[in-house]
């Protein structure tokens, strides 16, 4: 008896000459963000006519509709729509719901006219269109508690693949809000100085139906740093209008940590000699070296000279130790590159073919050749 009255309260049924209509609400004094139903009924009276029907809630920033069923009895002369629509208010206090329906008239003869062509002579459909005046339905929308950050019934999951790992090797993070209600954009995971951040566009799913609207959303991370980390946590206030409760999803604290990473395991911790140089230009230095020992010889006195002599001769000696204390071709091969002499051109070639082509020779067997020269 009481719902009877209840739905007496909440609906309307009014007869406009020829057409008849009621609205139906089930909640009056629903949540900001709560789901609640719109049913419509629209019936021709007059039968000597031939209708059509269109009828929707206008647009408004104050609430968002969807259509979630449509049904049409088209007996001859006789119309009759059943809508339904959920509704979800965006504000609290009085919220106005504008409602538009439009009726045509037409008759049996111009209906004839219309179909009497083929698809190559498509005639349109001679009819009158007349606004019908509706009085607009009125909602007193509660506020939910403050700071709520979610209105409906949700679950709040997530996957971390690891918390232990190298330094700049990202790991991943996948978090998952469902159930029952609408989700407003949120950003699960905020940018941080201590760690990179790489996000996917977040995925979202939302179903309509009698029950209210189902949403899915789900948000993909990638993370990196040089160092330990913290994701701090994350807390969500939701209110569940149904059983007027509020409650917390939480997404908790994770502490990554990473392992360093040596630096001699990298490989490109060197440079290689650049293979897209098209001109070698190394000659004009050693063109330039042979004229300053020239006008060194000719220029600088006799003793002066030949303590120059000396001094390469100890620098020799102090290349050949270096050399012979090398232990593998890598450093040997940075000893002679450094020396900038073309005296050991065929040999630093030796030593490239084996630290980056893998050929086998030995290491004494270089050393050997470059004493002999």
């Amino acid at each position: 008896m009481n719902k009877f009255i209840t739905y007496l309260l909440l609906s309307s049924i009014i007869y406009a000459n020829d057409i008849s209509y009621s609205f139906h609400l089930n909640n009056k004094t629903p949540y900001r963000d709560e789901a609640i139903i719109l049913d419509a009924n629209i019936t021709q009276i007059d039968h000597s006519k031939v209708m059509l029907f269109k009828f929707t809630p206008k647009k408004s920033p104050n609430y968002t509709f969807h259509q979630i069923k449509f049904k049409e009895e088209d007996k001859y002369h006789s119309l009759k729509h059943h809508y339904q629509y959920l509704i979800y208010p965006k504000k609290e206090g009085n919220v106005t719901i504008a409602l538009e329906l439009i009726k045509s008239l037409t008759d049996d003869d111009k209906v004839a006219y219309a179909i009497s062509g083929d698809r190559d002579n498509v005639k349109g459909l001679v009819k009158k269109d007349i606004i019908v005046k509706i009085n607009p339905l009125i909602l007193d929308v509660k506020r939910p508690p403050l700071s709520t950050d979610l209105i409906g019934d949700f679950t709040l999951s997530y996957i971390l693949d690891k918390n232990l790992t190298h330094a700049y090797e990202p790991i991943h993070l996948k978090i998952e809000l469902k159930g029952k209600g609408v989700i407003p954009k949120i950003e699960m995971i905020s940018k941080n100085r201590a760690y990179h951040l790489f996000a996917q566009k977040p995925k979202q799913k939302s179903f309509y139906s009698f029950n209210g609207v189902t949403s899915h959303v789900s948000w993909n991370y990638a993370i990196s740093a040089k160092e330990n980390f913290v994701l701090p946590k994350v807390v969500l206030k939701a209110f569940n209008p149904i059983t007027e409760k509020s409650y917390e999803l939480t997404l908790p604290k994770q502490t990554i940590e990473l392992k360093a990473v040596a630096t001699s395991s990298l490989v490109d911790t060197e440079d290689n000699p650049a293979s897209s140089k098209k001109i070698d230009w190394s000659w004009l230095g050693w063109i330039f070296s042979y004229l300053a020992v020239f006008v060194t010889g000719v220029l600088m006195p006799k003793d002066l000279f030949k303590r120059k002599v000396l001094n390469i001769k100890n620098d020799k000696e102090l290349l050949d130790e270096k050399i012979a204390k090398t232990k593998n071709h890598k450093e040997l091969l940075q000893i002679l590159i450094s020396q900038n002499d073309l005296r050991y051109k065929e040999a630093i070639k030796i030593l490239e073919s084996v630290v980056y082509h893998k050929k086998k020779i030995t290491l004494n067997t270089i050393k050997r050749n470059i004493h002999d020269k």
